[in-house]
């Protein structure tokens, strides 16, 4: 498509070339994303939703039987993490920390759980200043926006301290600069 834009080749060999290609009408047309865009997803390419790693298991441990309820509760992880649009790496990498707050505060009670809360909070203060508050809010878009489609993720996040937990809030506020910015360049 570049050498075409640049006038290297006709429209005719253009043609020739996505025939050959069994290019579909979309690949066919201009490239449309600003180059901020491009540059994304570039550099942090978004996973399809079968190339995240997700284990059912604790470390050394044989996975669990997929259940038709545990099939569903992967299929919607997957889409989760796919429909944000972390790239494979980010998306394992948030999976792995979401296993270790589960395990973290597995025998916690509701008092530890929000003591937990709150230490983890003024973590993010630290982390964030007066930019926290700003952040937060467009990470509960992006959020709000996949539960819309795949309901469960705002449940899941208010379960076992996993949307508490720092490092978890970190990756989610990056990933929904990521996915905002792709919004405004489309």
């Amino acid at each position: 498509m570049s050498d075409l834009a640049a006038g290297r080749i006709t429209p005719e060999e253009a043609t020739r070339r996505f025939d050959a290609l069994g290019a579909t009408p979309e690949q066919r047309a201009p490239d449309a994303r600003s180059a901020e865009v491009r540059l994304l997803d570039q550099h942090l390419p978004a996973a399809k939703p079968e190339e995240f790693l997700i284990r059912y298991a604790d470390p050394g441990r044989p996975a669990l039987p997929m259940t038709p309820e545990l099939q569903a509760f992967d299929t919607s992880v997957r889409a989760w993490l796919s429909g944000a649009e972390f790239p494979r790496d980010s998306g394992n990498s948030r999976v792995t920390q979401i296993e270790r707050t589960v395990r973290a505060t597995k025998g916690m009670t509701p008092e530890q759980l929000e003591s937990y809360g709150m230490v983890e909070y003024e973590r993010l203060e630290r982390a964030y200043g007066d930019t926290l508050d700003e952040k937060l809010r467009a990470a509960a878009v992006m959020i709000d926006a996949l539960d819309k489609k795949q309901p469960g993720l705002k449940a899941l996040l208010q379960s076992n301290g996993i949307g508490d937990n720092a490092l978890v809030v970190a990756q989610i506020i990056g990933q929904a600069e990521c996915w905002h910015a792709r919004r405004k360049g489309r």
